[in-house]
C-alpha cells in the first residue's frame, strides 16, 4: 500500500470522498456510523479489546484504508505495539497468506504513527462506510 504522503493522506483522501458519497443518501450513512458508535462502545470487552478486534477482522478482510483507520483508533485506546502484534498474528493464523501480506499494512502504519506523525482525530476523519 505505500503510497506518496503515507496513511495519514491515505485516511484524509477517504475520508473527502466518504464525504461526497454521504450527501447522496445520508440517513445510510448516518445508520452505520451509529451501528458502529453503539458496536464499540465500551460493555463486557473494552475500546481497546474491540479495536483489536476490528483490526484483525479488516485484516483478514483485506481493507487497506480499514487497517489504517483500526491502527490509529487501536493506539488511541491504548493498544501496545505487542498488543497489535498479537492481534495481527491472530489474523495471519486464521486468513493464511494474504492477511501475512496485510498485517505488514498494518505495520507500516503502525510504524509511521509511533514515529510520531499525528494520526487524524476519529470523529474528523472517518472512512468511507464500506471501509469497515
Amino acid at each position: 500500500m505505500a503510497e506518496p504522503g503515507g496513511y495519514r493522506e491515505r485516511l484524509r483522501r477517504n475520508a473527502a470522498a466518504g464525504k461526497k458519497l454521504s450527501e447522496h443518501q445520508p440517513e445510510l450513512h448516518q445508520s452505520y456510523w451509529h451501528t458502529h458508535d453503539l458496536a464499540m462502545a465500551p460493555g463486557a470487552l473494552d475500546r481497546k479489546s474491540k479495536e483489536l478486534i476490528g483490526l484483525a477482522l479488516v485484516v483478514t478482510m483485506q481493507c487497506d484504508v480499514c487497517i489504517a483507520f483500526h491502527v490509529r483508533d487501536c493506539l488511541a485506546a491504548g493498544a501496545s505495539r505487542e498488543e497489535i502484534y498479537e492481534a495481527l498474528n491472530v489474523a495471519v493464523m486464521q486468513g493464511s497468506g494474504p492477511a501475512m501480506v496485510y498485517a505488514g499494512y498494518a505495520v507500516e502504519a503502525l510504524d509511521e504513527y509511533l514515529a510520531g506523525r499525528r494520526a487524524p482525530a476519529a470523529a474528523a476523519e472517518r472512512p468511507a462506510p464500506h471501509a469497515h
